[in-house]
């Protein structure tokens, strides 16, 4: 009996403490931008993003400090690797989307003066569930030779 009842008030406490552990929240982390070393070249715009508590889709991405921005994901066609725009991304919930070398991406044209001259620019994640998300991502300068993986 004392047993039964230990394992009762044991599993009552549990529920509790779950039910108060803030819900997941929907966010963007490690924004950074690496920067051409070619003035007229396009820079690219590299992220995370955590899923909330429900599913969501990335619908766009702006910032006052750049001139043009266009989501990308490289892909593999008959052994070439290419890059094809993208208009959206589905961010399931509690789960995680990377925007990274070799996969999804951001092209980033016309980087103003004043954000190079802070090293980071911010951008605005606007997603189907209403949520936008201001984001300042530091900007990393590219040596030449380092070259740019897409």
């Amino acid at each position: 009996m004392v047993r039964s009842v230990y394992l009762v008030v044991m599993g009552v406490a549990l529920a509790l403490l779950a039910a108060c552990q803030p819900p997941a929240q929907l966010l963007v982390e490690k924004a950074n931008v690496q920067l051409s070393p070619v003035t007229d070249n396009p820079s690219v715009l590299y992220f995370t993003i955590r899923g909330g508590p429900e599913d969501t889709v990335l619908r766009s991405i702006t910032s006052p400090s750049i001139l043009r921005l266009e989501m990308h994901e490289t892909v593999e066609e008959n052994g070439m690797s290419m890059m094809k725009p993208i208009t959206a991304v589905a961010v399931p919930k509690r789960g995680k989307v990377e925007f990274a070398p070799g996969g999804k991406h951001v092209m980033v044209w016309g980087v103003d003066e004043g954000a190079k001259k802070a090293g980071k620019a911010q951008f605005v994640f606007s997603f189907s569930n209403g949520d936008k998300i201001a984001v300042d991502a530091k900007l990393n300068a590219i040596k030449p030779e380092d070259g740019m993986a897409h």
